[in-house]
């Protein structure tokens, strides 16, 4: 009899605790859906993403061969077959994923009311699962306000962040959400790359002929008009930045070598470029808190996410203006 009592007690303990974890998950649920919603976003199906993504014709329209080739890893692939697959790549989220997501947007939201930080508003976020064989199995980019993620994301790096000190999830979504406040205000962008020394000029800047076939695209990237001052060869030049491809794929497939690198164009039209070897404030000019220099788009969004994920305490910056600055504008 006491036997059956001691089990009976055990049962009903273990049934107690169980209500309360579901009790706890429930309520997670609930809060999670409350405070995600304060950043405007929802879930594509897969049917939605494949057309979301075929509609970017603008992006595709610029696409060299080279973009193809280095995408579809052979030489002489079609816009076609580039095509085919990107509708291919995408597809649909998990209650998990999404439930994991949501979970990292509520986090952003609690971070910017704790702070009292005050960000622009952007059109609605469209969140699109692909696998990102055609970039390079990136964890994410962007187009105009729709957030592309690779669909291991938000699995394993949920599973990864799980280890204490990693942040990966939540940097990569502070990093594609500043990509979104870009292009919905442009006052913030230009406020933004001042902090690096850019200025952002009234046109986009063309290409020179001698970089037309290296070209690298970047979805990230959608404007080319932003200028820095860059001393080379003693002297100093306004120079815009541009990502290439140093050999074409022929060339680089059968190299180890890396190929590709950021170069500085100038603005007033001359047909050449500058290494970022060559000009001397190269670092001065973008900092040193992340080596992800290949535009000042891309520079400050990374310091972006590190001033929203650490504040100006949180890591050894070498460049701290930088992060101060960025607190400072949204706290304004």
């Amino acid at each position: 009899m006491e036997k059956k009592k001691r089990k009976f007690g055990v049962k009903k303990i273990l049934l107690i605790l169980l209500g309360i974890i579901l009790l706890f998950i429930v309520y997670d649920i609930i809060m999670t859906k409350v405070y995600s919603q304060d950043i405007p976003h929802r879930f594509a199906t897969a049917e939605e993403g494949r057309e979301l993504m075929l509609a970017n014709t603008e992006y595709y329209d610029n696409y060299t061969q080279n973009d193809i080739d280095f995408r579809l890893k052979k030489t002489g692939g079609t816009m076609d077959e580039l095509l085919e697959k990107s509708a291919d790549s995408v597809n649909e989220f998990s209650f998990f994923e999404k439930y994991s997501i949501d979970r990292r947007f509520a986090k952003m939201s609690r971070t910017l009311k704790r702070n009292g930080y005050k960000l622009p508003e952007t059109d609605e976020i469209v969140m699109i699962s692909a696998d990102m064989q055609l970039e390079s199995g990136a964890g994410g980019y962007t187009h105009g306000t729709e957030i592309y993620l690779n669909d291991k994301i938000a699995t394993v790096f949920a599973l990864i962040d799980l280890i204490p000190g990693q942040n990966t999830l939540d940097e990569l979504l502070w990093h594609e959400y500043f990509h979104c406040l870009t292009r919905c205000d442009p006052e913030f962008r230009a406020q933004m790359y001042s902090l690096i020394n850019f200025t952002v000029a009234d046109h986009d800047f063309e290409l020179p002929p001698c970089l037309k076939d290296k070209y690298s695209s970047n979805p990230d990237v959608e404007h080319h008009n932003a200028y820095a001052t860059f001393n080379i060869d003693g002297r100093d030049i306004d120079c815009f930045a541009v990502f290439i491809t140093t050999k074409d794929y022929a060339e680089a497939k059968s190299s180890d070598d890396d190929c590709k690198d950021v170069v500085l164009v100038p603005i007033d039209g001359t047909d050449t470029y500058y290494t970022r070897e060559q000009a001397s404030n190269f670092d001065e000019v973008f900092g040193t808190n992340t080596y992800y220099v290949i535009d000042p788009e891309e520079c400050m969004a990374d310091n972006f996410k590190f001033a929203m994920l650490y504040g100006t305490k949180g890591k050894d910056y070498p460049d701290p203006q930088i992060i101060e600055g960025i607190i400072d504008i949204v706290s304004r």
